[in-house]
């Protein structure tokens, strides 16, 4: 294979020629590569494409990626199969019982990380190019930022953190998350990024060179808020008695917490004998199954829940100094303006719309603090 030479490449100023239009030698190649497909009946855009698949499937460079994919799914395979062997497996002791809900629990975990590793890969290849941008209608394109002006956004209106952002691209827009792209400053359409095994422990390097459509990153609600593995063990362990890198894992196998990689689906939380996988601590958990736990397993009530994580850092949806200062302006206005007490709820709808985030995450970061402190929800 070391005389590959790109279809793309070859063809670059040609897809939108008919077969009698290219060159004799280049005519051949198509007809070679194409088949059974024929040129004329395809589109420019379909005619890209198929070069793109066919530069992938040859390309040197690919061979790592294409052996990747082929075990992935034959472990897909083994590990379907193997559910469906332990679903009808019986379980005269209540040990047994233990044994098989564990190890169900586990093959269902990493099914999953498998399944969610497929979606945001589909349609994405290494050997993907968008067309390269025109130089003309500049007016007409899309608009792309750069990574570290959507990080300045999303940190400013959510307090999101490098982590977060990580996490909400490995989701995808599909799925609550962010779509990012890759050369969206030359290229046209810009190919989709999306986080592969081969970019190691550190997730946050590959977002360097991402792009974002503008108008995602200023419209953009998250579904799910999340922190680092290394931050919920420094959460946890100032709970009384609690060794929380083992409690995480316990609520792991419970299936109530489930750790994230964007790089390689899960971490050693759920794989805790195999290190080939990251460590717990660069992991991402959803924060709302966090607070349920919290509620739930340490019997935490919401207002001994704010005061405990009053001063987290950015990332986090808890109690936020400016945000309440804003909240008691808003509060001091409208009693001055009726006469009357204002609700949590109220105030809180009202903010919600003047900064832009979801009613909920504000009640969560504010309290009554305004001179009646006996107000109605």
């Amino acid at each position: 294979m070391s005389d590959f030479v790109s279809l793309t490449g070859v063809l670059e100023g040609y897809f939108d020629r008919q077969l009698a239009e290219l060159p004799d030698a280049l005519s051949e190649r198509v007809l070679r590569d194409f088949f059974p497909m024929p040129w004329d009946d395809l589109s420019p855009d379909q005619r890209y494409s198929v070069a793109l698949q066919w530069d992938y499937q040859h390309d040197p460079a690919s061979e790592q990626d294409q052996q990747f994919w082929w075990d992935f799914f034959i472990r897909k395979d083994r590990i379907k199969e193997e559910i469906a062997e332990w679903e009808v497996v019986s379980v005269p002791t209540a040990s047994d019982l233990e044994k098989k809900e564990a190890r169900l629990a586990e093959l269902r975990r990493e099914l999953a990380a498998m399944e969610q590793k497929e979606r945001n890969a589909r349609g994405e290849h290494l050997g993907h190019r968008g067309r390269r941008r025109e130089t003309s209608s500049v007016s007409d394109k899309l608009d792309y930022i750069a990574y570290p002006k959507a990080l300045k956004l999303l940190s400013d209106r959510l307090n999101a953190t490098p982590e977060e952002i990580a996490t909400w691209v490995w989701m995808g827009q599909n799925d609550g998350g962010l779509n990012a792209y890759l050369n969206a400053n030359e290229l046209e359409p810009p190919p989709r990024f999306s986080f592969d095994y081969y970019m190691g422990d550190d997730y946050l390097s590959p977002l360097m060179a991402c792009w974002f459509l503008e108008d995602d990153i200023i419209g953009f609600q998250p579904t799910d808020r999340y922190i680092t593995g290394m931050a919920l063990i420094e959460r946890w362990e100032k709970q009384p008695g609690i060794h929380p890198e083992a409690f995480i894992r316990a609520k792991i196998a419970e299936s109530r917490l489930l750790d994230i990689h964007p790089a390689f689906g899960g971490t050693r939380g759920s794989f805790f004998d195999d290190e080939s996988y990251p460590s717990l601590e660069s992991g991402m958990f959803v924060l709302s199954h966090v607070e349920k736990i919290e509620v739930e397993d340490f019997g935490m009530g919401q207002a001994e829940h704010d005061t405990e994580h009053s001063n987290k850092s950015p990332g986090h949806l808890n109690y936020d100094p400016e945000l309440q200062k804003r909240a008691n302006r808003i509060a001091a206005d409208k009693m001055a303006a009726t006469g009357r007490t204002i609700t949590r709820n109220k105030v809180a709808k009202i903010l919600a719309q003047e900064v832009g985030i979801g009613e909920a995450t504000v009640k969560r970061r504010i309290r009554k603090q305004w001179k009646n402190d006996q107000l109605p929800e």
